[in-house]
């Protein structure tokens, strides 16, 4: 008895030995030395206790972290999919500026898929997103460098750049976002206009002479955001875990009016009950001020058949009515 005792308190003190305290250092990025250091604590304090959490294997407590209370419901759907540990105990990393405040990137963890089936990289970086006064705002998978390259690469200036580091972190948010199964999320970030287009591949069934063969072609559906989000509640609802990735990520600025931005990515979903690939295109507007966006949205499958589409198949901002810039 003695000695499973010993045992049980080894594999405590092991555990909290893992969950190594963490500390975050600003170098540069930003000037109001109030606002970065509280920046500073609460990163620490967000990561220090994911660190415990995941060393303890229990849920995390957020209660006295610095973060919106948004920012934490989401983070507490992506625990339940997914544990991760930062394994380095003194981060120093620049900050970077968006619309909506301050970006935090590069932040490397180890990953433990929680759910049977959802697997992912060993190791993923996370990305944190602050307000402008501080606060941490959310957390999210980080996008690949590659991605955050090609997103940044084409900035034309700091407007431009803002507006493209408020992408990225959509990009990186959007796959939290079916972490979560959160349709609240999802539900802000589109135009209570906004237009829903999906292409599907279906088969049909023709006769030349006597021989068979299968024609196939995308037809398109339309939805308005309401029917759309109906359906996305219908899916959450049915699926245990949804895994969104994206690859070949495109930023382009219309030329008639730099407001609007089009966004297109490659798509992998994977569900508990259903896996598919395509091209996803979201129609961004952006007003100096305001929260951007979305007022178009569309999915198309990536192949017709074995035949994989051509880029000019695609469908870009260039397809659509864009207002012109008064």
């Amino acid at each position: 008895m003695k000695k499973f005792l010993f045992l049980a308190l080894l594999l405590v003190a092991s555990a909290y030995a893992n969950a190594q305290d963490v500390q975050m250092t600003i170098v540069e990025g930003i000037q109001n030395t109030k606002v970065k250091s509280r920046m500073e604590k609460g990163i620490s304090a967000l990561l220090s206790e994911i660190n415990r959490a995941c060393a303890q294997e229990r849920d995390l407590d957020l209660d006295n972290i610095d973060m919106a209370l948004s920012g934490k419901h989401s983070l507490n759907a992506l625990w339940k999919n997914l544990h991760f540990l930062c394994e380095d105990n003194q981060i120093v990393e620049r900050c970077l500026t968006s619309a909506e405040g301050y970006v935090i990137r590069n932040i490397y963890t180890q990953v433990n898929p929680m759910v049977e089936g959802y697997a992912d990289e060993p190791e993923r970086a996370l990305t944190i997103r602050l307000t402008k006064d501080g606060q941490i705002a959310s957390l999210a998978m980080a996008a690949s460098d590659a991605v955050y390259g090609r997103i940044m690469e084409e900035g034309l200036s700091v407007t431009d750049l803002e507006r493209r580091t408020t992408i990225l972190s959509f990009v990186e948010n959007y796959r939290s976002f079916y972490d979560e199964k959160d349709l609240d999320a999802i539900d802000r970030i589109f135009s209570d206009d906004a237009i829903i287009i999906t292409g599907t591949v279906p088969l049909q069934k023709t006769v030349n002479s006597d021989n068979k063969s299968w024609r196939e072609q995308i037809k398109y559906k339309v939805q308005t955001k309401p029917q759309y989000m109906s359906s996305l509640q219908n899916t959450f609802d049915k699926n245990e875990y949804i895994k969104v990735t994206f690859s070949d990520v495109e930023v382009v600025r219309h030329p008639a009016n730099p407001n609007y931005y089009g966004v297109t990515l490659h798509q992998h979903w994977k569900s508990s009950r259903y896996e598919d690939d395509g091209y996803l295109l979201l129609i961004w507007e952006f007003h100096d001020g305001q929260d951007p966006i979305i007022h178009y949205r569309t999915w198309q499958p990536d192949r017709i058949g074995s035949k994989k589409i051509g880029k000019d198949e695609i469908i870009n901002i260039m397809d659509f009515n864009i207002p012109s810039l008064e």
